[in-house]
């Protein structure tokens, strides 16, 4: 090659570098002194609670909020805790193949992909477009537990995301539950009109008591978040079993066996009876020596070792290649549930006036709700009552109460826009 060839085909090799990496400034444009993230989830809340006129978000500044989840809200400094992938969501709300952040970003520049949220509080997209559907094999593992449990999203090529769940309080529900029969009781004995007894209800197909019950429910209500955001197609399902006959020490797992069929039956009608794999509890135990893997013995530890260590290890064996372990993890709190009406208190009045006690909603807004502040639990007039994420009971002015939203209560780090700024407004991309 001549002097005079070499020179062009320098300046050729210049002019192609320069235009690669405009390109790629152009991909990764961030936006500068944006204001706070607006998530999609959260609404306004005013004093006069005029919900309707204040469906617009940029009609309402105060709707804006930093995007952080629970306990950490004040944790600026944390970084992105989980995978780099994030889920993907069809044209139709269809779960799709998860996606890399970089992709991600570059559908939003595009124009063809909007800004989502799951009520874990991560970060994902939906198409505008349509898309083809083919999803990998995607496998759910369920490490079921008494107060605690875990739940992990485990691909072929990484472990996607890890959940520990906090149950409700049984001895709390039964308490609240022995009150309330206590009133039934009494008021059967008040010259008042009121319905027949019904004998016939004792007995029922599938009964399962009410304590119990609300313990299945908010199972299933974990299970029924990840079906919508991940396109799953095996679940990995720990099958909890004692010898209730021979040992009567085994009195916790009659907790994690009531309602066990009902979560069976569900999953499959999502995928298949096929598609559901029972692990009994000493594979399980197997399968963590095999992988060099220690499960934690303080069962209430908020770490990977906890409960989603046994979830990662069984989705991984049905997955049928190792992976290595996502060990940050999403908490969530599902302890608190909303007060029932009841319509007489344990104890009379002074002169005999009946006050409205609680109707599961404040100001329109349900309880259990999560604000800037924390868990809405009631409210009389204009003061909020609020658990706090140290979970001490608080009270708030209504006029003080920007945003609400219905997601879970979780505890985790920061996760943000991916390779955005730390605050950064959603209004572009959506």
């Amino acid at each position: 090659m001549d002097y005079s060839a070499r020179v062009d085909y320098l300046k050729f090799r210049k002019q192609k570098k320069m235009e690669t990496k405009t390109m790629r400034i152009g991909l990764n444009k961030t936006p500068v002194d944006t204001p706070l993230v607006y998530c999609s989830v959260a609404e306004p809340f005013n004093n006069a609670m005029d919900l309707e006129n204040r469906s617009n978000p940029s009609d309402n500044p105060m709707s804006y909020f930093p995007w952080v989840s629970g306990y950490n809200f004040k944790n600026k400094s944390s970084k992105a805790s989980m995978s780099s992938r994030i889920f993907v969501l069809s044209l139709s709300g269809k779960p799709l193949t998860p996606c890399k952040q970089s992709k991600a970003r570059k559908l939003l520049k595009g124009g063809v992909a909007k800004v989502v949220w799951n009520k874990f509080g991560q970060f994902g997209i939906q198409m505008l477009i349509e898309t083809r559907e083919f999803t990998p094999k995607i496998v759910l593992g369920i490490d079921n537990g008494t107060k605690f449990e875990g739940y992990s999203i485990v691909t072929p090529e990484q472990n996607n995301f890890n959940v520990m769940w906090k149950l409700p309080d049984k001895k709390n529900l039964v308490k609240k539950l022995k009150e309330r029969r206590i009133l039934r009781r009494a008021r059967r004995q008040r010259n008042c009109r009121r319905r027949q007894a019904r004998f016939n209800n004792r007995k029922r197909n599938g009964f399962i008591a009410p304590s119990q019950k609300v313990i299945v429910l908010s199972r299933l209500k974990a299970i029924k978040e990840f079906f919508k955001c991940y396109p799953i197609n095996k679940v990995a399902f720990e099958d909890v079993k004692f010898n209730h006959r021979d040992y009567r020490y085994g009195k916790n797992f009659s907790t994690v066996e009531i309602g066990k069929q009902m979560i069976k039956d569900f999953i499959s009608e999502q995928i298949g009876r096929d598609n559901l794999i029972c692990i009994d509890g000493y594979e399980t135990k197997m399968l963590r020596d095999t992988y060099g893997l220690k499960k934690s013995s303080n069962k209430s530890s908020e770490v990977f070792n906890s409960h989603c260590v046994d979830s990662y290890v069984i989705a991984m064996e049905v997955v049928g290649q190792v992976v290595n372990p996502n060990k940050n993890l999403v908490i969530v709190d599902d302890t608190y549930r909303p007060i029932r009406r009841r319509l007489h208190d344990s104890q009379y009045s002074k002169g005999g006036i009946r006050y409205n006690y609680s109707t599961g909603n404040f100001k329109r807004i349900r309880k259990g709700s999560i604000c800037e502040y924390g868990q809405l639990v009631g409210g009389t007039k204009d003061t909020v009552y609020i658990r706090n994420w140290e979970n001490k009971r608080i009270g708030k002015s209504i006029k003080k109460i920007n945003w609400y939203s219905k997601q879970f209560k979780t505890k985790e780090d920061v996760q943000f826009l991916p390779q955005l700024k730390q605050w950064v407004s959603l209004h572009d991309y959506s």
